[in-house]
């Protein structure tokens, strides 16, 4: 702090409005579960700050989950180096446009009565850390050649002999290229980073970076949560949920009594996607009877672009009668988006119910080709195929018609925009039988043999609570 000066001791005068402070105290772990360090930090106690006094804007963007994804799948698929860094006490590196005092912590000064702090940069639990941190690093980056993409703030590329792709979280920074030692050296000369070389963990996702492929997995989140709840030595299962069975929705008390257990089960599932029909389905969050973890990975394979498959469930909930959306995107063949959800409205048939499961699907695909183009993952103007089982669905999307009956404006919009996508050669949609649809286990619970054998086309493998397995295949 000293060496960054951060803050400047003053005399407390009575008209300043003084931020508390108070020690964190943190163990840090590595891809193994192990506690490699012991940590200290003094914060600011952000709820003393009153907005116009000593904060403004708050907001900070936060990458995608999705796009990370893609990132990988393209550095997997193209042979890029994936190399990741710390930036040490980012906060600390970030000037504040706001005049903040502190109260001096104990122990560090004898008179703290008569004396305050008077920041000159960012320290962590200020309400504008994150946005001054953000701003701070922008701008350097920014000086130093790389664009950041339109629609998505947090991932940045410049262009050149060596392309390079950074994706920015708070202070960690995923870097994707053929060479990204000349980047680490730049960085190093403007902040103190450390260097972990070869990703292996982020966001308390395990990096397993292989010869043949490479792997994402949450083994060591998911057994902290087993080991929590006593639950080290349960039982797995091989599916979400029992086929044909039907969840109903959680009363205030069931939720009361999920909260109340503090399960952050949205976090421990954001690489799993067979299991969110049957949690989504329950509003309070996963019953005990369906919250036994797996997990996977996916593994590289041949570089293809992008594909996507769209299914609905009509009439899927037997309280509402609310239809099920279903669909998921590929990127080089590595599952990086997919979606689950009940239709905010009920459809009067299969049709208009894949009507709005596909409309929802072509603004995503509309958004990531953009991002992809953008970013220079993909070139080329190729229509993204849409894999569908509606051979009538198709028939009516690719027609000139629109849809017959005043009371059908709103599909007839839906459709509409799906058409344009189709006229103006975004999309193209593909029959595929519906023994072959790989979204089926997002809008539906399936067998066994069906579950395994669509993850195995989208390069998933199943993973145990026991341990993570290694071949390419599904192995449930």
């Amino acid at each position: 702090m000293e060496k960054l000066r951060v803050w400047d001791v003053v005399e407390l005068e009575p008209s300043y409005k003084l931020v508390g402070t108070t020690w964190v105290f943190k163990l840090k772990r590595n891809h193994l579960n192990e506690v490699v360090e012991h940590k200290a930090r003094l914060c600011a106690q952000g709820f003393t700050q009153v907005q116009g006094v000593d904060f403004e804007k708050t907001y900070s963007p936060t990458g995608r989950l999705n796009l990370l994804c893609t990132l990988i799948a393209f550095a997997a698929t193209t042979g890029l180096q994936f190399h990741q860094i710390d930036v040490k006490s980012a906060f600390l590196n970030a000037p504040l446009s706001e005049t903040v005092f502190l109260s001096i912590p104990q122990g560090l000064l004898q008179d703290r009565r008569k004396m305050c702090l008077c920041l000159n940069k960012a320290i962590y639990g200020l309400k504008q850390a994150p946005l001054a941190w953000y701003q701070r690093l922008k701008n350097w980056l920014v000086a130093k050649g790389f664009a950041s993409c339109n629609l998505d703030p947090c991932v940045f590329y410049r262009k050149g002999r060596h392309p390079i792709w950074l994706y920015i979280h708070v202070d960690d920074i995923a870097i994707f290229g053929k060479v990204v030692d000349d980047f680490k050296n730049e960085i190093a000369e403007e902040f103190e980073i450390k260097d972990i070389s070869i990703a292996n963990l982020m966001f308390g996702i395990n990096i397993g970076q292989h010869e043949a492929h490479l792997s994402l997995d949450q083994q060591h989140f998911t057994d902290s949560l087993l080991h929590l709840y006593g639950m080290d030595h349960c039982k797995p299962v091989s599916t979400p949920l029992v086929p044909n069975i039907h969840l109903s929705a959680a009363t205030e008390k069931e939720e009361a009594e999920f909260r109340a257990l503090g399960i952050n089960y949205q976090s421990a599932l954001a690489l799993s996607p067979s299991f969110w029909r049957g949690l989504e389905s329950n509003t309070g969050g996963p019953s005990s009877m369906c919250f036994d973890i797996l997990g996977h990975i996916y593994s590289r394979n041949p570089q293809t672009g992008i594909r996507a498959y769209s299914d609905a469930d009509w009439g899927n909930c037997c309280e509402t009668r609310q239809s099920v959306t279903g669909y998921l995107t590929t990127f080089n063949n590595c599952l990086v988006l997919w979606k689950t959800r009940k239709q905010p409205t009920v459809s009067l048939s299969t049709s208009e119910a894949k009507y709005k499961s596909l409309c929802d699907l072509t603004s995503k695909l509309l958004w990531l080709r953009q991002w992809c183009e953008e970013s220079g993952l993909l070139l080329g103007s190729s229509a993204i195929p849409v894999h569908e089982d509606n051979q009538g669905f198709i028939n009516t999307a690719n027609s000139d018609s629109g849809i017959n009956g005043k009371h059908m404006k709103h599909v007839d919009i839906q459709l509409h925009f799906v058409k344009e996508a189709i006229k103006t050669s975004k999309i193209q949609l593909i029959y595929t039988p519906t023994d072959n649809m790989l979204p089926d286990f997002l809008t539906k619970s399936i067998s066994r043999p069906t579950l395994c054998r669509a993850l195995k086309l989208l390069g998933v493998v199943c993973l145990g609570v026991r341990g993570c397995v290694e071949n390419t295949g599904a192995n449930c």
